[in-house]
């Protein structure tokens, strides 16, 4: 043994594994939370119940198939769009579970402050979007000079 963990055999496999079932996990427990809520405003309130082990369930299942789909180099040669069918499922389905408890959470707050909350939600769009688009450039950068290095190893 050579002391380099990377020389492991199968280790980036076990790291994808504990990556994938870390982020697995916490999605499942955020959902979990989520399902358990039962009143925001004026005071909190949490019931757990048969909803919250559904909850739980459901998403870690969601989260360990993207996960699978996303690391799965065999896929790419079947259907090269499937990652990103599946990222955007993914995306398209966590906006909607973010909108529904946002939707929840504002359930009975008076018009002022409904007011104040929507701009500041809307404000804070406008910033993850920017933080998005900066960050899908620098990775697409990144994938362009990983191409181009490997291409100068290979001449």
């Amino acid at each position: 043994m050579t002391g380099n963990p990377s020389a492991t055999p199968n280790s980036g496999d076990q790291f994808d594994r504990l990556a994938g079932f870390a982020s697995s996990f916490s999605m499942g427990a955020v959902a979990a939370f989520i399902a358990s809520l039962k009143q925001i405003n004026p005071t909190l309130e949490f019931k757990v119940g048969i909803l919250t082990l559904i909850s739980f369930i459901v998403c870690f299942g969601i989260t360990w198939w993207v996960h699978r789909v996303i690391f799965d180099d065999k896929s790419a040669s079947i259907d090269p769009n499937r990652r990103k069918k599946t990222l955007l499922f993914f995306g398209a389905t966590s906006l909607l579970g973010v909108l529904s408890c946002m939707a929840f959470a504002l359930k009975g707050i008076s018009q002022n402050k409904l007011k104040d909350v929507s701009f500041g939600v809307v404000i804070a769009v406008l910033f993850i979007s920017i933080a998005a688009f900066f960050f899908f450039k620098v990775v697409g950068f990144l994938q362009r000079d990983e191409q181009n290095n490997t291409l100068h190893r290979d001449s």
